[in-house]
């Protein structure tokens, strides 16, 4: 059956916003058969709208606005109804996200992301990685779970998750703790990579970004597009996380 067109215009957005700000989980998601990587570029895209906000807007109470919106609009299409219009939302309402089991889910990530409108540092690198797995760990193990992985899948999806935004990001989420970050890190995403390595093909694509996390760690990624591609498909077709 062919898609309708605002579904695929809809889908179209979600993998150019995707493969524009989020490269990573793009090139990820293209391992993936075509339900499971429309939902994993919906999901992608809404973390990319949740974190963007604080530098869109010019005091807390307006950024709370625009999450509030996000909630509503997620909520919209739990319930059945049209979704409001935009692009993320209307293609999110075409997947899993629009089941009602990832409500609660959604909305602490959701007021998670309402942290960073405030301006607040972060304590330590422990307060760091628990902010991270209330936002970027959620998210993942979200996706591990849309693609049929289990609870110990998702769970250590949920720490490597944690590492991988450390590994990329958390020199600039928080430039005080820099040096302590990569020891933190690196442990978090040893203890995962065991249990990713046991995923399945099939729930492999919602987690290969996470591979990248020891390559971000050495050195970075940001002149070495072919090795970030020669990576991620060893943890596909080999299970080397």
């Amino acid at each position: 059956m062919r898609m309708p067109e605002s579904q695929t215009l809809s889908r179209d957005h979600c993998s150019s916003l995707v493969r524009g700000q989020d490269e990573d989980r793009w090139l990820a998601a293209q391992y993936a058969k075509k339900p499971l990587q429309n939902a994993l570029l919906a999901l992608a895209a809404i973390r990319i709208e949740l974190r963007r906000i604080p530098s869109q807007v010019s005091e807390p109470p307006l950024g709370e606005i625009r999450l509030q919106w996000w909630r509503e609009g997620l909520e919209a299409i739990r319930e059945g109804g049209a979704p409001q219009a935009h692009p993320v939302l209307e293609a999110a309402a075409a997947t899993p996200l629009a089941d009602p089991r990832w409500a609660g889910r959604l909305d602490e990530v959701i007021d998670a992301s309402a942290r960073p409108l405030y301006g607040e540092g972060f304590a330590s690198v422990e307060d760091l990685g628990d902010w991270l797995r209330e936002s970027e760990g959620a998210l993942d193990a979200m996706a591990v779970e849309i693609a049929g992985g289990d609870e110990a899948i998702a769970e250590a999806a949920a720490s490597a998750g944690v590492a991988f935004a450390m590994a990329r990001e958390g020199a600039i989420l928080a430039p005080r703790l820099a040096d302590e970050i990569g020891a933190h890190a690196t442990a978090l995403y040893k203890a995962a990579a065991v249990t990713l390595s046991k995923a399945a093909p099939e729930v492999s694509p919602a987690l290969l970004h996470l591979s990248l996390t020891p390559i971000y760690l050495r050195n970075g990624l940001a002149r070495a597009p072919l090795r970030k591609r020669a990576r991620l498909f060893a943890a596909m077709a080999f299970g080397r996380f």
